[in-house]
């Protein structure tokens, strides 16, 4: 189960992570940073018409430090600590990959490369976050310390000690769903419908996998669920603050697809270790995509 939380540590759920391997995206480099630099006092980028964009640099050891390729943007994504903007990039162009979770007042910085067995993963946060607005965009300019979980394996992956730069959401739109989720998962009972729900979606040559995630309870206690579907494909997560869980499945007649968006149901197992009964829930319901990425 290591690799399973080290996974979610890098994602935030390992169903952000499904489509999203592969370099590309309808943003803007970091090299298109303002002459004024990253450390440039302009004002905080509002919503713009067009896609979303982002222009960030890093400082940091081992090849850290320079401007950040963009890939992906998910703005008004749902998160435990209340909405908050995900980017996906990689550090210059061959660099290792840069995820962040960003938040009024906080973001979250991690570097990763390979995944699963051999992911190596580092993690950072800072508070230098300002004019932060879920739908809109935010702008950082803040020194970094570290806060990698002890069970992440850092392998040669450099130090970061500071982000620059910006995030505009453009025109992304969060996007509709009516998925119900039931039955017994690792945190808990579940039965109720996804709220605050972001839908994104990742169309590749062969498929469109769509990414709903939304907010829930499980008795008391506030969970974050997403549900990532595509042909044949039926994933999950659920996370409260205290621990995180993955359910995933494959099978003919579990989705059906849309021109921008899935149908689905299914019953779902839990990843676990080989000999361990797993959790099962219940997945049914629609997604229409928000946003759309070509890779």
């Amino acid at each position: 189960m290591g690799h399973l939380r080290r996974s979610l540590a890098f994602a935030g759920v390992a169903v952000v992570a499904v489509a999203c391997s592969s370099a590309g995206s309808t943003s803007r480099s970091a090299s298109t940073i303002p002459s004024g630099g990253p450390h440039s006092s302009s004002p905080v980028p509002s919503a713009s018409v067009g896609p979303a964009t982002a222009q960030f640099a890093l400082v940091g050891t081992n090849g850290l430090t320079g401007p950040v390729t963009t890939q992906q943007i998910t703005c008004r994504r749902p998160g435990l600590d209340g909405p908050n903007i995900f980017f996906q990039g990689q550090s210059g162009t061959t660099g290792p990959q840069v995820v962040m979770f960003i938040r009024a007042g906080h973001a979250d910085v991690r570097v990763a490369t390979g995944s699963g067995e051999s992911l190596h993963l580092r993690s950072f946060e800072g508070s230098g976050v300002t004019g932060f607005n879920a739908a809109k965009g935010a702008r950082l300019d803040s020194p970094l310390a570290e806060n990698t979980d002890a069970a992440s394996v850092i392998g040669d992956l450099g130090q970061l000690t500071s982000i620059s730069g910006a995030v505009d959401c453009g025109n992304q739109q969060p996007g509709t769903a009516n998925i119900h989720v039931t039955g017994e998962s690792a945190q808990g009972p579940l039965d109720g419908t996804l709220t605050a729900v972001q839908v994104s979606c990742t169309r590749t040559s062969t498929s469109l996998f769509v990414i709903a995630g939304g907010m829930t309870r499980i008795g008391t206690t506030p969970a974050l669920r997403f549900v990532t579907s595509s042909e044949g494909l039926v994933q999950a997560s659920v996370a409260t603050k205290a621990s995180g869980s993955f359910y995933t499945v494959k099978g003919p007649g579990l989705v059906t697809l849309t021109s921008n968006g899935a149908r689905m149901e299914a019953d779902i197992p839990e990843a676990v270790a080989a000999g361990v009964k797993p959790h099962i829930i219940h997945v049914a319901g629609d997604a229409t995509c928000g946003s759309t990425i070509q890779r």
